[in-house]
């Protein structure tokens, strides 16, 4: 009988002591998971769009187009007869007026176009006006064409780098439309006139 009373006695003093072990380990602090660390935001891209704007009177005329560079190369010089090009880069460059733009005896009216640039052939270049807008630069929708007025050619003593348009308000009835890259200037002269006005 008192083996009895003895191995009931270690018994229950071995579960007393699981029992305080079990109750220290969860007694215990359990480590927080790590902090989820802010993901790095990306650089913001440079932007490679670039904006020409003028005014006449009340009147405003802005194109939005894409500006690539040469590095090193000579894209007018060598386009193809024929060749249409997006007039920049990325998505199609547009022109908005609030004004009817009057190139010789074709009339543009007031409204949005993207644009687009043709040779023809040796120097000879057209601006077309396409009702198309909001694409990209490389779905040229032909059937979509508004009118093409011819563009002036000369040289530039000095290269420029970077694609750039110019819009140039010569009075408040008269302007300016220019490309440049490279050595190529192309432009063409315009009158304006109020949208209610042919």
């Amino acid at each position: 009988m008192k083996l009895f009373f003895r191995l009931m006695r270690a018994g229950l003093l071995s579960m007393a002591m699981l029992t305080l072990i079990m109750c220290s380990k969860s007694e215990q602090p359990q480590a927080e998971p790590a902090a989820e660390q802010p993901a790095a935001e990306a650089p913001a891209e440079e932007s490679n769009r670039g904006t020409a704007s003028a005014t006449f009177g009340a009147m405003a005329v802005s194109i939005d187009y894409g500006r690539p560079q040469l590095q090193g190369r000579d894209m007018l010089a060598q386009a193809t007869d024929g060749m249409v090009w997006r007039m920049g880069m990325n998505e199609a460059t547009e022109i908005k007026t609030d004004a009817n733009l009057h190139f010789g005896e074709t009339v543009i009216p007031a409204g949005s176009y993207s644009l687009w640039m043709k040779k023809v052939a040796g120097d000879n270049w057209e601006l077309i006006f396409n009702k198309k807008t909001g694409i990209w630069g490389h779905e040229y929708p032909a059937a979509d064409d508004f009118a093409a007025v011819p563009l002036t050619m000369s040289t530039a003593q000095e290269s420029v780098e970077t694609f750039t348009v110019e819009l140039a308000a010569n009075s408040e009835t008269e302007g300016t439309l220019t490309a440049k890259w490279g050595t190529s200037v192309l432009s063409a002269n315009f009158k304006v006139s109020a949208a209610a006005e042919n």
